[in-house]
């Protein structure tokens, strides 16, 4: 059985906070060869994650053994690789948000979710919990299944923060794969140097110049995941890196080894859950 994946573009009044909704399933029992092991990298968007199936287990790099998670997670944002067990039968749908999106709904700065993630329900009440149970009954309708937080987070749109001109050139950075400079972004959202760095820091929980390294990384780890017969020679020509020696520091810094450790080999045999959630 062949991991199944579909990603949706957002309800129209959920798209200026929500990037995309995604639902991935595999069935590691009936698919021989295919690890249920996964080394997930950090994004530079944020996630809320409902576990359908399987509950995930995470090790994470300062961690001796791994951790079980709740059934839903809010994934606050990572710098650092995680190893996920993603059990035998894995079923999950994400919420991916755009920059700021995330803070927009839990009005919590996101520099103190910084390398964590917690229980969903504990940051956005009970109501979470009787998603995920709804969500369990319908796993063979995954249109049903992203309705049913869509309705979720279409109650919420009168409570969000507003969003801020800094928020629409974060996501203009996301467009330009990270290659666009601090000054160009902070006079196209009409604020100084420093009070765009301060609201990026708040809404992303990091500095913009590293938020943009980050979003530079994803680009070319996406783009392995998705042609891993390509080098990493042309990966990081495509992802704007005009330096290997940049290259191979970010992807040191980000994931945890160097490139030559993802071969085309080990992305035949995994999830390649990092292509799933960065759409």
């Amino acid at each position: 059985m062949k991991p199944r994946m579909q990603a949706y573009t957002p309800h129209p009044a959920l798209q200026e906070f929500v990037s995309n909704i995604t639902i991935y399933e595999a069935d590691f029992a009936r698919s021989p060869g295919l690890s249920n092991m996964y080394r997930f990298v950090p994004t530079y968007q944020r996630y809320i994650m409902f576990y359908i199936k399987d509950p995930i287990k995470v090790l994470r790099v300062y961690s001796n053994e791994f951790q079980t998670k709740s059934v839903s997670l809010t994934v606050g944002p990572l710098e650092r690789a995680v190893t996920l067990d993603l059990g035998q039968h894995h079923m999950a749908l994400g919420v991916a948000f755009k920059p700021g999106g995330l803070f927009r709904l839990l009005k919590i700065p996101m520099t103190e979710m910084h390398e964590q993630d917690f229980d969903t329900s504990l940051l956005l009440g009970a109501e979470i919990r009787e998603i995920n149970e709804q969500l369990q009954e319908h796993t063979e309708d995954w249109d049903l299944m992203v309705r049913i937080v869509e309705r979720y987070l279409l109650r919420k749109l009168s409570k969000l923060k507003p969003m801020l001109p800094v928020d629409i050139v974060m996501n203009t950075l996301v467009a330009h794969a990270g290659n666009l400079t601090i000054e160009q972004l902070a006079a196209d959202a009409c604020v100084g140097v420093r009070q765009f760095e301060r609201k990026c820091v708040e809404r992303t929980g990091m500095s913009p110049k590293r938020y943009a390294r980050l979003i530079r990384f994803c680009k070319a780890y996406h783009l392995k995941e998705l042609h891993p017969e390509a080098t990493w020679t042309r990966i990081a020509h495509l992802s704007g890196y005009y330096d290997q020696m940049h290259f191979i520091r970010d992807f040191k810094e980000f994931a945890g080894v160097t490139p030559s450790f993802l071969n085309e080999a080990s992305l035949v045999n995994t999830i390649r859950l990092h292509r799933m959630m960065t759409q």
